[in-house]
């Protein structure tokens, strides 16, 4: 699959060098496949405070950096190979200053990081289908209006996948947004709470 012609070259590069570095090793850096769909997302709400779960090899993470300038991107990657080549397509780009990775298990680095309630204006998850108590906890994370992106919501079978579904559902929590990647990645708008 050829990069998006709608996004910066210095994006496609990593598109492609993350393709091949998946192809050659047979791992799980899979590169997310809409880039020109999140680019447009972002700059269109140019959020302030980005996390994303599951950085592979950086690309989402510097995509979303360049389509919101004034944004600070926390990324967490979980594995040492991934986040290094990571670390080395962020500091190519200038980006240390406003993208920052941190690597090890989601919960642990969450757990470290203690991010405050309403401290994100977008979350971007990339890794194995998320447990519903992972996308609750981002609904805690985001401010009102803020954005969750959500992908491989049907990875690991029906059970998990309509939970996580249902949960995006609610009508009174979320604002479903159209999908990216062919309707692969859920976009939702966290609502603010109800008044009492």
């Amino acid at each position: 699959m050829m990069p998006s012609a709608d996004l910066p070259d210095v994006l496609q590069a990593i598109q492609l060098a993350t393709r091949s570095h998946q192809q050659q090793h047979a791992c799980n850096a899979h590169t997310f496949e809409d880039g020109a769909g999140l680019w447009q997302l972002v700059q269109q709400h140019q959020p302030r405070h980005m996390l994303e779960l599951g950085s592979g090899l950086g690309y989402t993470a510097c995509l979303m950096a360049l389509a919101s300038p004034q944004g600070q991107v926390l990324t967490l990657e979980g594995d040492p190979e991934h986040a290094a080549l990571a670390r080395q397509q962020i500091a190519a780009l200038g980006l240390q200053q406003r993208v920052q990775l941190h690597e090890g298990s989601f919960a642990t680095v969450m757990q470290a990081l203690q991010l405050p309630a309403g401290s994100q204006d977008l979350v971007f998850f990339d890794g194995n289908m998320p447990p519903l108590i992972l996308v609750q906890h981002f609904h805690t994370l985001l401010a009102p209006g803020g954005l969750l992106v959500c992908a491989n919501i049907d990875l690991n079978g029906p059970l998990g996948a309509r939970r996580v579904r249902a949960e995006l559902a609610d009508a009174q929590r979320w604002q479903l947004l159209p999908p990216l990647e062919s309707g692969l990645t859920r976009v939702a708008r966290r609502l603010p709470a109800l008044s009492p």
